[in-house]
């Protein structure tokens, strides 16, 4: 019975522990997956970023059976540790487009860590990877990238200054294209030239990887002077434009005789005390009782004043003038330089005015100059036809260039007209031959200008010894050809107006280059009140006029320190005249006007220097005043004006320059004669305005 019970109990165990094993075995715990068998812990399994990894390892990797058991629905965890560590691989494979970059100045780290990905991505493409072999794919991959970045920062460490100055100048560079973009006007070449070529000099520079640089003592010197250049250049940049403007206009480059250098004292004697003007349309010996003037050599336009009808030496105009004329480069080493900083395009053009000192020189003119370290170039002059004509009187704008300036290539070629002598130095340009009573023009031609300072001098040939320069007056500089317009208005002191349909052209006869025939004609500072009557004192104000003065006539100036004078030149009767120049604008008829002060009524007569129309002239009439503090003007547009019988009321002008003489009239004197203006008459003879002449300006 014991026995049965035994037995009994024991078979209940039996099943009680079946029972529970089944029970237990039901309750374990299961991972859904979807039923492409992967399992991730991330939702997010791919990066878009990505552009170089080789990403067919996703296919062969996913084609291992994660689910043998064809459940489509659970996977285990050897699964989705496999998954896992796919997906960590990948996320660092994706790095490789930023973390290589990241060394582009390194060819040496570079090239290990690219080699370290494409070893990386090469064992990824095994197909059935094991979570283990992916793992030691991955750390051996974060290794070398961590390796990179401390190698780098040895090398920088080791090599500070050669990386402070590296990348001092890629930043640098990064202005490169904004900065060309504002130089592309040919006025700008000069700068964009050497500007490019400063950005060059930094780009060679930085395609040389940072370790590539075997002695970093020099290569630092080397790399940080390329971006100071660089950057200094930056500086200045407005500066150099602003040059590049204004020569783009023109530069104007006054004389001075502190700039005329010579070896010896004899010809250095200081102008006449007596002289208002400074240059002259006869021969300086003319009228004179003695050749003291041969050892001249600079002489300046000075304004003067007048008391009771002596006159005296103005110490501080109200307004200044910087005509000038350099009249003779003899002697010893005598040379004219003039310096100036030029930051245009490599070529450009001086422009001066010059002219014959006196007649028995024009067998012997020379002239040469040199530009910077060049080769000495003679200038050349034509002898043609028109030699002893006005220059441009009649010529266009146009043929001025032709006619007026004659420049040669920079060939150093001549042409078949020019006295061209074997000894002298290589002849750059040819010009007119100036004479004694007109102003010509030069037109040198300037190539291979510095960028930045430039010297040019002006000499004498050594050989032979009887050589003469002729007067060279104030020089100009301009890189635009379309320039020279302006610098004619400015050499003869022209201001051209074009307003509501009028024409009109204004001589400033205290600035502009012209020519008088004797001594006696000067600038007149005339001081007066632009009151009406009975303004209080304490109201009253005052204006300056500049007047030239015996122009014409037989009288002779006087002055109050007589123990100077200089008798010399002396032109009287119907010869002596003031030669001034008109830049025409257009061609046409132009109506005169301007200022004047007489007390007594005198006659101006005003004629063009043309042989071909000796009676392009006109004359007109100044009111007296009475005295000598008023004011009066004219207008040969109003009647009331002309003396002439004709009644001709315009001068013909041609476009160009043309050389205006002012004379008097049957030897009489002539007023006093302030700025003239010259209007273009653009409507019928018979529809002239009629009005009065001599309106006053009260004192």
């Amino acid at each position: 019975m014991q026995r049965k019970n035994i037995l009994k109990f024991v078979s209940l165990l039996g099943v009680s522990s079946f029972v529970m094993l089944a029970a237990a075995s039901c309750t374990q715990a299961i991972t859904p997956v979807p039923k492409s068998g992967i399992t991730t812990s991330e939702p997010n399994t791919t990066n878009p970023n990505s552009s170089n990894n080789d990403r067919s390892m996703q296919g062969k990797m996913s084609e291992v059976n994660t689910n043998p058991s064809g459940d489509q629905g659970m996977v285990d965890v050897s699964a989705q540790q496999l998954a896992s560590a796919k997906k960590s691989l990948m996320d660092l494979l994706d790095t490789e487009t930023n973390k290589v970059a990241l060394y582009s100045d390194y060819a040496g780290i570079q090239m290990t860590l690219e080699s370290a990905y494409q070893t990386a991505k090469n064992a990824s493409q095994n197909a059935n990877p094991t979570v283990e072999e992916l793992k030691s794919v991955q750390a051996t991959l974060q290794t070398a990238i961590d390796k990179a970045a401390s190698d780098k920062q040895a090398f920088d460490n080791a090599h500070l200054p050669l990386v402070t100055a590296y990348n001092n100048l890629k930043t640098t560079l990064l202005s490169k294209t904004k900065t060309l973009e504002g130089l592309t006007e040919n006025k700008y070449k000069g700068i964009e030239d050497y500007v490019t070529n400063l950005f060059n000099i930094g780009s060679g520079i930085t395609t040389k990887k940072l370790d590539s640089f075997s002695d970093p003592m020099p290569d630092v010197a080397a790399i940080t002077k390329a971006n100071d250049d660089l950057t200094e250049a930056l500086t200045k940049l407005p500066d150099w434009k602003q040059n590049a403007d204004k020569f783009d206009n023109f530069e104007g480059n006054p004389l001075s005789k502190t700039k005329l250098f010579t070896e010896t004292s004899t010809t250095t004697q200081e102008q006449p005390a007596n002289w208002s003007f400074a240059g002259y349309s006869v021969d300086l010996t003319t009228g004179a009782s003695s050749t003291n003037l041969q050892n001249l050599n600079f002489a300046q336009r000075k304004v003067w004043m007048s008391n009771a009808g002596n006159t005296s030496l103005v110490s501080s105009p109200v307004t200044s003038n910087d005509v000038s004329w350099i009249y003779s480069l003899g002697g010893m080493g005598t040379k004219y330089t003039i310096t100036f900083d030029y930051y245009g395009p490599n070529t450009a053009h001086l422009y001066f005015p010059y002219k014959l000192v006196k007649t028995a020189d024009s067998g012997n003119l020379a002239l040469q100059y040199k530009l910077n370290d060049g080769s000495v170039k003679a200038v050349h002059f034509k002898m043609t036809a028109q030699a002893n004509s006005p220059a441009a009187s009649g010529q266009s704008r146009a043929a001025n260039d032709e006619a007026t300036e004659a420049t040669a290539g920079s060939d150093g070629t001549n042409g078949e007209n020019s006295n061209a002598n074997p000894a002298m130095p290589e002849v750059a340009t040819m010009i007119e031959t100036p004479t004694v009573d007109n102003i010509n023009v030069a037109k040198i031609p300037l190539t291979n200008l510095n960028f930045g300072q430039n010297t040019i001098e002006f000499s004498l040939p050594t050989e032979p010894t009887n050589k003469v320069a002729p007067l060279i007056g104030n020089m100009y500089i301009t890189s635009n050809p379309d320039s020279q317009t302006k610098i004619y208005d400015q050499i003869f002191g022209n201001t051209a107006t074009t307003s509501d349909n009028r024409t009109s052209v204004t001589v400033d006869l205290l600035k502009g280059y012209g020519l008088a025939s004797g001594w006696s004609t000067y600038v007149y500072e005339f001081n007066y009140s632009t009151n009406t009557a009975g303004t209080a004192a304490d109201q009253q104000t005052s204006a300056t006029s500049y007047l030239i003065g015996f122009i014409g006539g037989p009288g002779q100036r006087a002055l109050v320190n007589r123990s100077t004078r200089t008798d010399g030149p002396t032109t009287q009767t119907s010869q002596r005249t003031l030669t001034i120049y008109v830049n025409a604008p257009k061609e046409g008829e132009y109506y005169i006007s301007g200022s004047y002060l007489t007390s007594t009524n005198r006659n101006l007569k005003l004629s063009v220097d043309n042989t071909t129309n000796t009676t392009n002239s006109v004359s007109v009439s100044a009111t007296g005043k009475g005295n000598w503090n008023t004011l009066g003007e004219f207008n040969t547009q109003m009647e009331g004006s002309i003396v002439t019988s004709t009644m001709k009321r315009t001068l013909t002008l041609k476009q160009g320059l043309n050389k205006v003489l002012l004379s008097d009239v049957s030897n009489a004197d002539t007023p006093y004669v302030g700025n003239l203006t010259f209007t273009l008459n653009t409507t019928t003879p018979t529809s002239a305005e009629s009005s009065s002449a001599g309106a006053e300006v009260q004192s």
